[in-house]
């Protein structure tokens, strides 16, 4: 199933080489949390596990910032984890086939096709 998402990434990314076969490839996995507004007007936060392979993991990585407002296309599957509580929490996996930066950190040299405004997540409730 391809998911379009928009939301913050939760943590710095970083970047990590697995071996896939004779070759080594550079791999990002990032939180992003979705803040879902309910009917009842209580918001819940949704956390998803973007993962992104090869050059293009290298190229994001520097990017890829903790409240960093991201756009990802890509497929998922559903997985879980278990919280400081010893509750198991589902999330959303994405194999990501897109990733766009949707704010702009003047400190930072970010391609200029990603400008709108910089938003922050709030939630005590982190997968990691």
């Amino acid at each position: 199933m391809t998911i379009h998402l928009i939301g913050n990434i939760g943590k710095d990314a970083q970047v990590r080489k697995v071996k896939v076969g004779e070759r080594e490839d550079s791999v990002v996995d990032i939180w992003v949390a979705e803040n879902i507004k309910k009917r009842s007007g209580a918001e819940k936060t949704l956390w998803h596990k973007v993962t992104i392979w090869r050059g293009y993991a290298d190229t994001m990585a520097p990017y890829l910032k903790a409240g960093r407002k991201v756009y990802v296309v890509g497929t998922a599957e559903a997985g879980s984890y278990t919280n400081k509580e010893n509750k198991i929490v589902p999330y959303i996996q994405v194999q990501a086939s897109e990733l766009k930066l949707l704010d702009s950190k003047r400190e930072e040299s970010v391609p200029p096709e990603t400008e709108p405004a910089e938003e922050t997540i709030g939630s005590d409730d982190t997968p990691w």
